[in-house]
């Protein structure tokens, strides 16, 4: 059986095998055990499976090889597809590109393979990092590297295949009209944006003056290859962003290892 997918997590076993959790185009994720994974030996094999990377597998069908776990396949053949070619040689582009991949791991429901259904629901999901991968990597060939506003558009698409995004319209407390309120703060216990009539209403700290809401809202809008175009983001507004995320998760940000990187 064949497969393509996005390596999102690579874990070394034994001397050469490794374990690796793939993101499928479906937007489901699957692990699989891979012999000699990660590369060298007598004849120099090169290491496919690297975060990132995407890859087309031929996956075991029989009952030989390591098939202890119904969750874990085993790869009998494995050919790259498409590899980063400037992500791995700077730092900030590096740590941007583990966030997305950490993030995903976090969210990403398990594949089955009789669950046609999967293909329909989730694909979007797959193609959110792989453009997110590739139009980051372009950047960096460019040397034009703004990570603030990377991150806002994956988080952007993200959020909205999740089908989290907040209504940029609406607040969500009383329901009225959001287009004079420029700031309004962003709630994620209430999953939208709230009216200054209704802040009251919220417990806990807000950030009262930030634009979140029309630059997400732009973001939305935004295709990942017009980048470019897009106004700088304060750092901030992507913490919100990926806050909320982690309220609907129930992920700590602090678990978040890669985020702490491009602070």
């Amino acid at each position: 059986m064949g497969l393509e997918g996005i390596v999102i997590q690579v874990i070394p076993q034994k001397e050469r095998d490794l374990i690796a959790r793939v993101l499928l185009r479906e937007g489901t994720a699957i692990g699989v055990y891979v012999y000699g994974g990660m590369g060298g030996g007598k004849n120099s094999k090169p290491r496919l499976f690297e975060p990132g990377n995407m890859l087309r597998m031929e996956l075991r069908t029989g009952k030989s090889g390591y098939t202890s776990s119904e969750t874990l396949q085993v790869v009998a053949e494995q050919t790259l597809l498409w590899q980063a070619s400037h992500i791995r040689h700077d730092a900030r582009g590096f740590a941007l590109a583990c966030l997305y991949l950490e993030i995903i791991l976090k969210t990403a429901l398990p594949y089955a393979a009789d669950n046609a259904k999967a293909t329909q629901e989730h694909g979007g999901l797959f193609n959110v990092l792989s453009n997110g991968l590739f139009h980051l990597d372009q950047a960096l060939a460019k040397k034009d590297l703004a990570w603030e506003v990377h991150l806002i558009l994956f988080m952007a698409k993200f959020l909205l295949h999740l089908g989290i995004l907040p209504d940029e319209n609406e607040c969500v407390f009383c329901g009225c009209e959001l287009k004079d309120e420029a700031c309004a703060p962003l709630v994620p216990q209430q999953g939208g944006f709230c009216c200054s009539q209704c802040i009251t209403q919220v417990e806990g700290p807000l950030e009262k003056e930030s634009p979140v809401r029309a630059l997400l809202a732009q973001a939305v809008r935004t295709h990942f290859q017009d980048w470019a175009s897009f106004p700088m983001v304060p750092s901030a507004i992507n913490t919100q962003l990926i806050q909320f995320w982690c309220f609907h998760f129930q992920v700590k940000l602090p678990d978040l290892t890669s985020y702490k990187m491009l602070s």
